[in-house]
C-alpha cells in the first residue's frame, strides 16, 4: 500500500510537467474502499506490492500487456478481484508498480567513469530488457514516479553531468538517448508491445519485425512510381528491416561529444561489442517498490 500523494515528473520515458495528484476520499463511488484502507475483519491475504508486481509481470511476459487485468491478476494469485483493491487503486497503479519493478533491473552497481561508456551501457541494458519484455514499451511513457524511476534518473544525470553543467542540457541528452532506445526497439519488435493476447503471434514474434513488410505488388509499385533508390536497395538485397542500433547510438554519442568538446573523459569512438546483460527484471534482488503508506 502506497502513499496516495503521487508525483508526475517529466523526464526519461515521461511527460513534461511536475504536478501532484489531488487527495482522494477514503471511499470511492459505490462505497468501494480506496487502496490503502484496511480490509474488513476476516479478510486476510499475504499480498504485497512486490508480489502483485511480479505476478503482473509474469502475466505480461506470457501473454502481453493487454492480458493484464485486475481479474486475471486476481485469478493468478488465487484471490478475489475485489481483494486487489485493498492494495492498489486501479490498473493504472498496477502498471506503475510494474514499471517501477522493471526499472529496478537497470540500476548499475558501478557507473563507468567515462561518460560515453556509461551511456552506452545504460542504453544497451534497457534495450536488452525491452527485447526480453516487450510489454514494457507499452508503459515506458507513464509519468508516475516510483523509487526506481528516481534512481534511474539520478543515474542518468550523474553521467550527463560529466558532459555539461547545464541542467537543461543534461535532460536533453538523457531524452535523446532514451528516445533512441525506445524508437529503435519499437521498430524492431513491431506490435509486440501492444499485442492482443487473443491474436496469434505473427511470423516475427520471436525476432526483429521488418520496417517495411513485403506486400503484394511491392515490386510493381517501386517500378511504376520511379523510386530508384528503393529499387537499388532491393537489387542489392539490403534489409530495410532491423535498425542499426549500435551505429545509431554511436552517431548520437559522436554528436553529443562534438557539441560538448570539453566533456570530461570522452572515450575513443570505438566501443566494445555488446555483451548481453543478465535479465534482472522480476528478481527479488532488484525489487525496490513504491514506499509503503506512512513510510
Amino acid at each position: 500500500m502506497y502513499q496516495r500523494q503521487k508525483l508526475l515528473f517529466g523526464s526519461v520515458f515521461g511527460g513534461d510537467e511536475v504536478m501532484a495528484a489531488p487527495t482522494e476520499p477514503a471511499v470511492g463511488p459505490g462505497g468501494r474502499r480506496r487502496a490503502g484502507q484496511a480490509p474488513p475483519p476476516g479478510c486476510r491475504t499475504s499480498l504485497s506490492p512486490e508480489r502483485l508486481a511480479l505476478a503482473a509481470i509474469a502475466l505480461a511476459d506470457a501473454e502481453g500487456l493487454a492480458a493484464v487485468s485486475m481479474r486475471r491478476l486476481a485469478a493468478s494469485l488465487g484471490v478475489g478481484t475485489m481483494t486487489l483493491y485493498y492494495h492498489v487503486r486501479d490498473k493504472d497503479e498496477l502498471l506503475d508498480l510494474m514499471w517501477n519493478e522493471f526499472l529496478g533491473g537497470h540500476l548499475l552497481d558501478d557507473i563507468p567513469a567515462d561518460w560515453r561508456t556509461a551511456l552506452t551501457e545504460i542504453a544497451r541494458r534497457i534495450r536488452q530488457s525491452f527485447q526480453r519484455h516487450p510489454w514494457a514499451l507499452g508503459v515506458a511513457v507513464r509519468p508516475a514516479l516510483g523509487p526506481n524511476k528516481l534512481r534511474y534518473l539520478e543515474q542518468y544525470l550523474t553521467v550527463a553531468s560529466r558532459i555539461t553543467d547545464d541542467p537543461d542540457e543534461q535532460l536533453r541528452i538523457i531524452h535523446s538517448v532514451s528516445d533512441l532506445v525506445v524508437g529503435c526497439t519499437l521498430r524492431e519488435l513491431g506490435g509486440q508491445a501492444y499485442r492482443d493476447p487473443d491474436e496469434p503471434a505473427g511470423e516475427h514474434a520471436d525476432g526483429p519485425a521488418p520496417l517495411l513488410e513485403p506486400q503484394p505488388g511491392f515490386d510493381a509499385i517501386v517500378a511504376a512510381e520511379e523510386l530508384p533508390r528503393l529499387r537499388s536497395l532491393q537489387t542489392a538485397g539490403c534489409r530495410l528491416l532491423t535498425p542499426r542500433f549500435e551505429q545509431a547510438l554511436g552517431w548520437l554519442l559522436d554528436g553529443i561529444e562534438a557539441a560538448h568538446p570539453g566533456a570530461r573523459q570522452a572515450s575513443p569512438r570505438s566501443v566494445e561489442a555488446a555483451t548481453p546483460a543478465p535479465d534482472l527484471v522480476g528478481t527479488a534482488a532488484t525489487t525496490r517498490m513504491l514506499p509503503k503508506k506512512g513510510a
